[in-house]
């Protein structure tokens, strides 16, 4: 990778950690997923921000119980803002189509490929943008990105986005102006399986090691007992 970020949810605590650690890197900048709640649909969007600071983080984190007040901050921000996995949990289909609607009109640039999703699932998301961009007005195109959307190590990095740009600014203006491309695996059942499983057994033994002093003793205590009904049920 040319260029990297950390997109956890709701958090820059590991982008901090990496800065902190290594100082200002020129291939590094700082991203996240916000969990954003759209009232109107009663449902939760995931949105990737890109290129933000502390402050604006902070800001981000008030505004998100309403994704129309956070994505009009975002815009009059100029942070790069894209919309992941579009029909993301999403289960109400009497207002399936307003939803689309607003999505489109709202966001500029929207996760096409994601590597925890299947590829039919990506290729439906191409198609209806696509349905989209003949709608819209001559010169507004609309960005596209892929992930990995790895929550394990296994498939950090297996799809990415790709541009000719030269440095972080540039890439974040071709990701705007519909200048990149995405490449990279899609996800299937085995593959996502094997996601929930590597997050699960890697979970356990970190919060219960006594040499990773992250967890409090009563959280140590918490998980333990949450750990032991689990195998039990």
């Amino acid at each position: 990778m040319d260029l990297v970020t950390i997109t956890d949810h709701d958090s820059i605590d590991g982008c901090l950690e990496v800065l902190n650690r290594l100082g200002d890197l020129p291939d590094f900048l700082i991203g996240e997923e916000v969990s954003a709640f759209f009232p109107q649909f009663h449902h939760e969007v995931h949105i990737g921000v890109y290129g933000l600071n502390e402050a604006q983080h902070r800001e981000i984190q008030r505004l998100r119980a309403n994704g129309e007040e956070l994505v009009a901050y975002l815009r009059q921000s100029g942070i790069l803002y894209v919309l992941n996995h579009f029909f993301h949990d999403f289960a109400n289909l009497f207002c399936l189509h307003q939803f689309i609607e607003r999505m489109a009109h709202l966001f500029d640039v929207f996760e096409i490929r994601n590597g925890s999703q299947q590829r039919e699932h990506n290729a439906f998301i191409v198609e209806l943008l696509e349905r989209y961009q003949q709608g819209r007005k001559a010169g507004q195109t609309i960005g596209m990105v892929g992930g990995s959307d790895s929550h394990t190590l296994r498939r950090i990095g297996r799809t990415y986005t790709a541009s000719r740009a030269r440095n972080r600014q540039e890439f974040l203006e071709d990701i705007r102006a519909g200048r990149t491309v995405v490449f990279g695996r899609h996800s299937n059942h085995l593959s996502l399986a094997a996601d929930i499983y590597g997050v699960v057994l890697r979970y356990y033994p970190t919060v219960l090691s006594i040499r990773n002093g992250e967890f409090p003793p009563f959280v140590r205590v918490q998980n333990s007992s949450s750990a032991c009904l689990r195998l039990r049920s």
